[in-house]
């Protein structure tokens, strides 16, 4: 197998995983050597070549083993549709060889994984969509406005794969939110968590800092879908966000993005829950996937 760089050995093991609905057969594939830089690659039965969704879990913004839990029902989901899944693990903010630039190079070479999987399985890279759920959200926005970012950056990788859209599913867009305060004082990712990810203080980063912010690289010339929950959108209410956890007055991110020239089209679902949104069986998992499938220019599940 050709590889894009000589130091990553690609590991492929596999075995069978249960979930709600039996068993679903997925395959753990390297794209790097820490323990952390692999997805979880699941396909449907059949000759294809199947579209591909790429998920990218939440864990505000930082990642571990447990957090790989949340799509796996939903790439189950995908392959009973017809349609493979990327299910990408990563170093997160605050995981050793995550943040700056670690975070954002792995997202942008585990994406990119992609073009080596379609050497040995049989999936229609013109026929590629993004799932990022809350901080997955964020980074699957960055993947979209990836190409804009200037060549001689640390944590620009030249796009292998190019999407055919984005679905957003309950997330904000601004990365100041990260470190930003509840109302009752507490920071919103428990944890000092923003500094990571730029490489330091955001005052003494901020071109790091403008880099990993898609709203400051409108339009991003992606189709999106943005799935939300009436708790966080929209943001021009009198009110607190994300039930109290930020009080950080939020930019309105579709109407940036229609404003840009970018397609989107906005669901609301009242009152649903964060985590609902890759929970099987609730009006935001059903939602998720059903906006995926538009993106793929497939039927209504």
């Amino acid at each position: 197998m050709k590889m894009r760089m000589s130091f990553i050995t690609l590991v492929i093991s596999s075995w069978a995983l249960v979930v709600s609905l039996g068993a679903v057969a997925q395959t753990k594939i390297q794209y790097g050597n820490d323990p952390m830089q692999y997805g979880e690659f699941f396909i449907p039965e059949g000759d294809g070549p199947f579209p591909v969704v790429t998920f990218l879990h939440a864990g505000c913004w930082s990642s571990s083993e447990r957090l790989m839990n949340s799509f796996r029902d939903m790439a189950g989901t995908m392959n009973e549709l017809g349609v493979a899944a990327w299910h990408l693990q990563f170093r997160g903010a605050n995981n050793p060889g995550g943040g700056w630039p670690g975070t954002w190079l792995d997202m942008a070479n585990g994406f990119d994984q992609l073009k080596e999987i379609a050497e040995d399985h049989p999936i229609d890279l013109d026929r590629v969509v993004i799932v990022g759920h809350s901080a997955g959200g964020h980074f699957g926005a960055w993947l979209a406005m990836r190409d804009q970012l200037p060549p001689n950056s640390e944590i620009y990788v030249e796009p292998q794969v190019q999407l055919q859209g984005l679905v957003i599913a309950d997330a904000f867009m601004d990365p100041l939110v990260i470190d930003s305060y509840s109302v009752e004082g507490d920071i919103f990712c428990r944890e000092p968590t923003l500094g990571n990810l730029v490489g330091g203080p955001v005052e003494e980063n901020v071109d790091n800092f403008h880099q990993i912010s898609p709203l400051q690289w409108l339009p991003w010339g992606v189709p999106q879908e943005y799935v939300v929950s009436t708790l966080r959108y929209p943001v021009s209410l009198p009110r607190h966000l994300a039930e109290g956890r930020t009080t950080l007055r939020m930019p309105d991110y579709p109407a940036l993005a229609v404003q840009a020239g970018d397609e989107i089209n906005v669901q609301l679902i009242s009152n649903e829950g964060h985590g609902a949104f890759t929970r099987k069986g609730t009006r935001g998992y059903a939602a998720t996937v059903a906006a995926a499938l538009r993106m793929l220019g497939m039927a209504e599940w």
